[in-house]
C-alpha cells in the first residue's frame, strides 16, 4: 500500500481536496482531528500542563485549544516543544491507522505541516493545495472567526508555498477559478498506475 501526504498552508483547502479523494475510495488520515484527539488524553494534558501551565486548562481541565494556541502561535520555542510532544504520538497513530486500511490502494495522511515537521519522509509521494494568500487568510478567517493577525501569525509558523511546491510531487491549484475536482482525478489515476 503506498503512503501518500496530503498538505497545504493554513486555508488552501487541503480538507475539501481530501473529501474530493475520499469520494475516490481513498482513506484520508487526518492529522490535526488524531492531534486533537491525542490532546485529549489524560497522560497528554499532564505533559502539556507541565510545559505550559494551568493556564492552558479550560474548567472541566482540559485543553483550552484557543488558550494553548495563543501561546504557541507567539513563540516558536513553544511551537516546537508542543510539536516535540505530539508529533511522535501522531506518527504512531497514523502507522496504526495504515494496519486497518491495508486493503486500500494507497492512503493519504492530510497535515498543513508535513514539509516542517519531517513527516514527508514517511510518504511515496507528497501533494501540496496552493491557493492564493489572501484568499487564505479569507477563508480562515471566515472558518475559525480569527483576525486578520491571528491568521498571519499563524501563517509565518509554516513554509512559504514556493518552497512547498519545490518539495511536492504534485500540486492542486485551489483558487476557486481552476476546478479541483479533475486536478484530484489527474493525480489519483498517476498514482493508482505506479
Amino acid at each position: 500500500m503506498k503512503r501518500i501526504g496530503l498538505t497545504g498552508n493554513i486555508g488552501t483547502g487541503k480538507s475539501t481536496v481530501a473529501r474530493v479523494f475520499e469520494v475516490l475510495g481513498i482513506p484520508v488520515y487526518y492529522a490535526d482531528k488524531h492531534a486533537r484527539l491525542i490532546l485529549d488524553s489524560g497522560i497528554v494534558i499532564k505533559q502539556v500542563v507541565s510545559l505550559f501551565g494551568e493556564q492552558v486548562l479550560n474548567s472541566r481541565q482540559q485543553i483550552d485549544r484557543k488558550k494553548l494556541a495563543a501561546i504557541v502561535f507567539t513563540d516558536k520555542r513553544k511551537l516546537t516543544s508542543l510539536n516535540d510532544l505530539i508529533h511522535p504520538l501522531v506518527e504512531t497513530s497514523f502507522a496504526d491507522w495504515c494496519e486497518s486500511h491495508a486493503d486500500a490502494p494507497y492512503v493519504l495522511h492530510e497535515a498543513a505541516i508535513l514539509f516542517e515537521s519531517g513527516f514527508d519522509r514517511l510518504f511515496d509521494a507528497n501533494i501540496l493545495v496552493t491557493a492564493p494568500e489572501q484568499l487564505c487568510v479569507s477563508r480562515v478567517m471566515n472558518r475559525d472567526g480569527l483576525s486578520r493577525e491571528m491568521v498571519l501569525d499563524r501563517m509565518q509558523n509554516q513554509w512559504s508555498q514556493e518552497k512547498k511546491i519545490q518539495l511536492s510531487d504534485y500540486s492542486i491549484v485551489n483558487d476557486e477559478v481552476l476546478m479541483i475536482i479533475p486536478q484530484v482525478l489527474a493525480i489519483h489515476n498517476i498514482i493508482l498506475s505506479i
